[in-house]
């Protein structure tokens, strides 16, 4: 039995390393989309400044990534979130 899940455990330990050489293409660009809520309408530089903190990140074309997104699973999780924050609001 011992010996089953130290084999377990090897495996799991190669897939982790392994699939630590697949990442996603990363959102981070420095272009401010024509649909961009700045372009298209007037914000006071309080709101801008909350749409900045709050909502940048997933919701346009400037994601600023964690620390932690350079490691896989994580790294895929946070891509298919952003990816998913960009098909809902297509005005940032």
């Amino acid at each position: 039995m011992k010996k089953i899940l130290r084999w377990v455990f090897i495996v799991i330990i190669v897939a982790f390393i392994i699939i630590q050489f697949f990442h996603p293409a990363k959102n981070a660009g420095v272009e401010i989309a024509a649909t961009q809520i700045n372009a298209v309408n007037n914000v006071p530089e309080n709101i801008q400044h909350i749409l900045k903190v709050s909502c940048y990140d997933c919701h346009s074309n400037t994601t600023f990534y964690p620390w932690y997104s350079k490691i896989e699973p994580v790294d895929w999780y946070l891509n298919d979130h952003v990816i998913e924050g960009k098909k809902r609001i297509e005005f940032f």
